[in-house]
């Protein structure tokens, strides 16, 4: 079984994305509308959409055709049970992400480092694809991906979280330089001595790479920034947003 197929689980749910706060979910939905350049009335895919905390928020703020897709039941569940208790109407789809739904979107973004999921180049270039098909032309897509350059520096094999009900996290991550491979161990051990081990592993691109995969899909990349704020991009960054947008019909021979 692929990890991404049991990783998004409860434990997932309940530890993981604890740290997140709305505010932080706020910053980045200004983002998003930022960058995809759309309205209320946009058709909009929040590819790969977790607990849904991007949908919700945008759903929150009037737009009316708020998609989002992910694999997992378990997330897509609690996404769908916050929608119908703020009475939100948002699109959840149960979906694999290098197969897209057919659709014209006006604007798609991923967010939290939800690319590079698969083991072969060719699947993660699928996922590019697929999102090129889905775009309306001259629609854009908005990457919120890991900078590398940023992070080598300090780079921290190992980090350590303890959680308000004592339950420690141990995550330590593997960097396979040069299959640029991130190989990501996590291990949850609550106060009764309950452990859950899991984990995941990141194929990492850098920006050469990113750019001709996105150009094989049909978009071209418009704008690269270190920050949600807009500031441009340095190799202290930690993470890069990249704004794309699609012009032609996806070029096999790139």
């Amino acid at each position: 079984m692929a990890w991404y197929e049991n990783f998004f689980d409860d434990w997932y749910l309940k530890y993981w994305i604890q740290p997140i706060t709305q505010q932080r979910t706020n910053n980045e939905v200004d983002a998003i509308i930022d960058y995809l350049k759309i309205n209320n009335d946009s058709n909009i895919l929040d590819l790969c959409c977790g607990q849904g905390r991007h949908s919700l928020e945008l759903a929150r703020r009037g737009f009316k055709n708020v998609n989002g897709l992910d694999l997992s039941e378990t997330l897509l569940g609690f996404s769908k049970e916050s929608a119908k208790k703020e009475n939100l109407a948002i699109n959840f789809i149960q979906g694999d992400m290098r197969d897209i739904p057919a659709s014209l979107y006006d604007g798609i973004f991923n967010f939290y480092t939800a690319f590079g999921y698969f083991e072969k180049d060719e699947e993660n270039q699928a996922v590019l694809d697929a999102v090129g098909r889905a775009l309306k032309p001259g629609g854009y897509f908005l990457l919120d991906y890991p900078l590398l350059e940023g992070r080598m520096g300090p780079w921290q094999n190992q980090e350590f979280f303890e959680y308000e009900d004592g339950t420690v996290m141990l995550h330590e991550m593997i960097h396979n330089v040069f299959d640029q491979e991130i190989v990501n161990k996590v291990l949850y051990i609550t106060k009764d001595n309950l452990r859950h081990r899991t984990g995941f592993t990141l194929r990492h691109y850098y920006g050469r790479e990113l750019r001709k995969c996105l150009r094989k899909a049909g978009m071209e990349v418009v704008a690269t920034f270190g920050s949600l704020e807009g500031n441009p991009l340095t190799a202290r960054d930690r993470r890069v947003l990249i704004q794309a947008r699609k012009i032609a019909e996806p070029d096999s021979s790139k």
